[in-house]
């Protein structure tokens, strides 16, 4: 049987966390956990089938603890240390051509970002948009179902990149 593998921000970078669903279900079965307890369980679980470094531990529970929040449907603000970028798409032509406006856009600001594409319906749903291609800057949807000017992009990535 294949793990699921879900995709989680820590410090500003994307990580595949493997079998998230389920370390996330059994710790609703469990709800009479602190905050404290809680982040230790997730971080420890997490542990078992997926490489954490030692002085990253911190980090990570944090970030689990975050993503469970949001699994668990509050309401969750993130910030960013580093300017996040996603082009939500199944690999269309506009999909692609917004993922190569965008890296163009950033590389001609000379901007540094946690870049990814990502093609899991199941994530489109997070983010609540119905047309692809869609790009999210920092957690929020700037477009989706068209492919900006380049000019809009770079204004988009200057904002978030001063707001990150």
């Amino acid at each position: 049987m294949e793990e699921d593998v879900l995709k989680i921000s820590v410090a500003g970078h994307t990580v595949g966390v493997a079998g998230l669903k389920d370390i996330f279900r059994r710790a609703k079965e469990s709800p009479s956990r602190t905050e404290g307890e809680r982040e230790t369980f997730l971080l420890e679980e997490a542990k078992k089938k997926n490489f954490i470094p030692a002085k990253a531990e911190g980090e990570y529970a944090r970030a689990l603890s975050q993503e469970f929040r949001r699994y668990m449907g509050e309401n969750v603000k993130e910030k960013f240390s580093v300017l996040q970028v996603r082009v939500l798409g199944m690999g269309c032509v506009n999909c692609q051509k917004l993922a190569q406006e965008t890296v163009t856009a950033l590389a001609e600001l000379d901007l540094a970002a946690d870049f990814d594409r990502i093609q899991d319906i199941r994530e489109f749903a997070k983010y609540g948009i119905r047309g692809t291609p869609a790009l999210v800057i920092n957690g929020k949807v700037k477009a989706a179902g068209r492919v900006p000017p380049r000019g809009e992009i770079k204004k988009w990535l200057q904002e978030g990149q001063n707001k990150k």
